[in-house]
């Protein structure tokens, strides 16, 4: 994968102009804003249009594969293609009310790139997150069990991603090596103490144990990186949800704990209950499932905190710190430590729930 420069208002004309669309005939485009991550693999930007009839709207054009590498490498060979073939299929419209997806969304081929182009939500997601959206959202969260539940063959759809808990195994050497590391470094050495290092290289050294579990608890469609980042709530209370590179088959509890689990480092406010919340998902869950689900969603959950985000943190998140890609100013390096310590905590609050026989928290 290569960086490439963005295409210009032009090139994005032309691609519409390519394919019929809600845009409508005849749009012109009047601006284009890089509104790409840092993180993510795909360019993203925001577009400005006027059809003949003078009628502005506002688009977001997503074209998966345009980006670079990030630190994060999942290793997923699926990952440039799946949303497209997500928006391109019929999963979509099996979401329940409640969940939703951008409007619109439409996957256009051009110059052999997918381009998705959908609306743009930006009201729903910059909505500021707290404790009482959060419980909302854990709420909504449980409805992705009902696609699968009601069209089983749908979990068996090849391109859909498969054990994400495990996405970011291959980290789990780095993460031992960064926790070895803390003592011999001055601005990472008052992180964890003595015991909490041992009780994370005890969960890293999980993995295996953890990943073989939860391939044996109830599955549900998974977003895959339900994160304040990408889920906003509409003026209707629904879950509104973008970036599906992830979309996948997980444990139940799984988006949950992601979500959960960045919640602070991607803008939520407040200090959130994580028993409470999983148990709001717990209850909505039983009820669609008509059966009852409290263990196997406080397995699920208790496994992504342990694996999924100490994964992430341990492995790319302090390698970022230490090879100098975080903190710029004393305060972004400060809030970076703050989550990778907060976060990890965290997890190991859950160890026992999981099974892992974790101290030090």
């Amino acid at each position: 994968m290569t960086d490439r420069d963005l295409p210009d208002t032009g090139t994005i004309e032309a691609v519409l102009a390519s394919h019929e669309g809600a845009w409508g005939a005849g749009t012109r485009v009047l601006s284009v804003q890089d509104l790409s991550p840092g993180l993510g693999q795909a360019a993203v930007l925001g577009v400005s249009t006027t059809a003949p009839d003078g009628f502005p709207s506002r688009w977001i054009v997503k074209i998966p594969g345009w980006g670079h590498q990030s630190l994060l490498d999942s290793r997923d060979s699926q990952l440039d293609r799946r949303e497209a073939h997500f928006f391109g299929s019929g999963i979509p419209a099996l979401l329940p009310c409640g969940l939703a997806t951008p409007p619109d969304a439409t996957v256009v081929s051009h110059n052999g790139l997918a381009w998705i182009v959908m609306r743009d939500i930006g009201i729903a997601l910059h909505q500021p997150w707290n404790p009482a959206a959060a419980t909302t959202t854990a709420l909504r969260t449980a409805l992705l069990y009902v696609p699968g539940a009601l069209h089983p063959d749908l979990l068996d759809t090849p391109w859909l991603e498969h054990e994400g808990y495990a996405a970011y195994t291959h980290h789990i050497p780095a993460g031992h090596d960064n926790l070895d590391a803390l003592a011999h470094e001055p601005q990472l050495k008052a992180l964890f103490t003595r015991e909490q290092v041992h009780a994370l290289h005890t969960c890293l050294d999980a993995a295996a144990e953890l990943n073989s579990r939860a391939a044996t608890l109830p599955t549900t469609l998974v977003h895959g990186d339900l994160t304040p980042r990408n889920a906003g709530l509409d003026r209707d209370d629904a879950l509104v949800l973008i970036d599906w590179e992830h979309v996948g088959v997980g444990p139940v509890g799984f988006d949950l704990g992601t979500f959960v689990s960045l919640y602070r480092a991607f803008g939520g406010h407040g200090e959130l209950d994580e028993p409470a919340l999983l148990e709001v998902y717990s209850q909505a869950l039983s009820d669609l499932a008509d059966t009852e689900m409290r263990h196997f969603a406080a397995l699920g959950f208790a496994t992504v905190h342990l694996t999924w985000g100490l994964h992430l943190r341990l492995g790319p998140g302090l390698t970022a710190v230490r090879q100098g890609f975080q903190g710029e100013t004393p305060e972004e390096l400060a809030t970076h430590l703050d989550d990778i310590r907060s976060g990890c905590l965290r997890a190991l609050s859950w160890a026992s729930a999981a099974g892992v026989g974790a101290a030090g928290h």
